[in-house]
């Protein structure tokens, strides 16, 4: 088990949002690794794993072209993410006219294609090689990381599922911060500690499966509020969001295996998928979080 250096449980603890006494074991291992355990703090209801030292900067580089999908290229990776970057758009495609825009972790670029010709500058980050020389063939500018970025005073900087990838994300949030002009804003997408399947449906199935050595940790509306108010954000806005629906869960409780949302399409409708995320909304279950916030 994975004990070592664990930046994530430093920085709960100095936040307040956790005390020693209060983080207990919550599932023996991640998927993809058998020294990696998952804890969760009985004060905040955060998930977070037993460690972030077996994550190195340079873990994404090996990559061999688009593996990490699970696809073979581009526009692939990018045919899987079609309803995020459509529920992402609704969300980008107004903020971004005629402004500079960052992403931060643009994988295969779906939400770039979408939502680009609206911006008046464009910037990504991408740390894996293969997807970054794609993206590279689109026409957009793309760096390896943060701090090779060249840019600064950008309007809108935007991480969807990066956040919880990052092993010091207070200190990458402070220097997002940095990078933003005055009134800049941020739009962060994150896992849901409360998601449905992990708190009131106690899936064992689904936390075999969703526990990941790379997801170092599951944030609450209140952890994610409070580490962007300690980056030095304001106006700090935290709406939940339900990327996969009804269809999903039956089929996880029936089969306990995920892929419902697509083997049970007969079970979806627009109408549906719609009225269970904001059900899960209000009650606070939803697997995602979307935070929006201004920089001070």
């Amino acid at each position: 088990m994975a004990t070592g250096k664990n930046m994530i449980r430093r920085l709960l603890i100095e936040l307040g949002l956790c005390d020693a006494s209060s983080i207990r074991p919550f599932y023996p291992r991640v998927r993809d690794r058998d020294d990696v355990s998952v804890f969760r703090c009985t004060k905040s209801g955060i998930i977070f794993l037993s460690g972030t030292d077996h994550l190195a900067a340079s873990r994404y580089e090996g990559q061999e072209g688009f593996s990490y999908w699970s696809v073979h290229d581009r526009q692939q990776a990018i045919n899987i993410g079609l309803e995020d970057t459509a529920r992402r758009k609704k969300i980008l495609q107004h903020m971004v006219v005629n402004k500079k825009w960052l992403d931060i972790g643009a994988g295969a670029g779906g939400i770039l294609d979408a939502v680009s010709p609206l911006a008046s500058t464009v910037v990504a980050v991408e740390p894996q090689k293969a997807a970054r020389a794609s993206l590279e063939r689109a026409g957009y500018p793309v760096y390896p990381g943060i701090e090779d970025v060249e840019e600064d005073d950008f309007d809108v900087i935007t991480l969807f599922h990066v956040l919880e990838h990052m092993v010091d994300p207070l200190a990458d949030l402070q220097r997002l911060h940095d990078r933003l002009a005055g009134h800049g804003r941020i739009v962060i997408e994150v896992p849901h500690a409360r998601d449905l399947l992990l708190s009131l449906l106690d899936l064992d199935s689904f936390k075999k499966f969703t526990f990941w050595s790379e997801h170092l940790i599951l944030h609450t509306r209140q952890s994610l509020a409070r580490f962007l108010e300690e980056a030095g954000f304001r106006e700090i806005v935290i709406e939940g969001c339900q990327r996969y629906p009804l269809a999903n869960h039956l089929h996880w409780l029936a089969r306990n295996r995920p892929g419902g949302h697509e083997e049970w399409r007969f079970l979806r409708t627009g109408e549906l998928d719609s009225a269970y995320s904001r059900m899960l909304a209000r009650i606070d279950r939803t697997d995602t979080l979307v935070a929006t916030a201004v920089k001070k």
